[in-house]
């Protein structure tokens, strides 16, 4: 049995690499920095989320932390409500329909989430 092998039309991509020239010197790749409006708009939502960020401890309502998690004591404060160890259900429940909301909103708009409103791109 012949093998053939089949050329592509500007010759074989895989016979140099890529960050090296005919001549054998480096080729220097490098990254332009991002522009536009909606790089700028992304650099005012990054502000605004660190901003939110920071401040949420310090945010009261009815006299009670926003968010506060006290393990010691077993009293949890979410949005100023008050959850004791008797509550977990009602917290459990609430976090399953969250972790589903989360899911369902990646699925829906994964790539905006994640380029623009994950927190874990916004403290990189």
């Amino acid at each position: 049995m012949e093998e053939t092998v089949v050329q592509d039309k500007k010759g074989s991509f895989r016979d140099s690499v890529a960050t090296i020239t005919k001549e054998g010197g480096r080729n220097f790749i490098t990254p332009k920095k991002p522009t536009g409006r909606l790089y700028n708009l992304r650099t005012w939502f990054s502000i605004f989320y660190l901003i939110i960020f920071f401040a949420l401890p310090f945010i009261k309502v009815n006299d009670a932390p926003l968010l506060m998690l006290n393990i010691l004591e077993r009293k949890f404060i979410i949005f100023g409500l008050i959850f004791w160890p008797q509550d977990f259900f009602i917290f459990g429940i609430a976090m399953l329909t969250f972790v589903v909301f989360v899911i369902l909103f990646t699925v829906v708009f994964g790539r905006i989430f994640c380029g623009w409103a994950c927190p874990q791109t916004i403290f990189m």
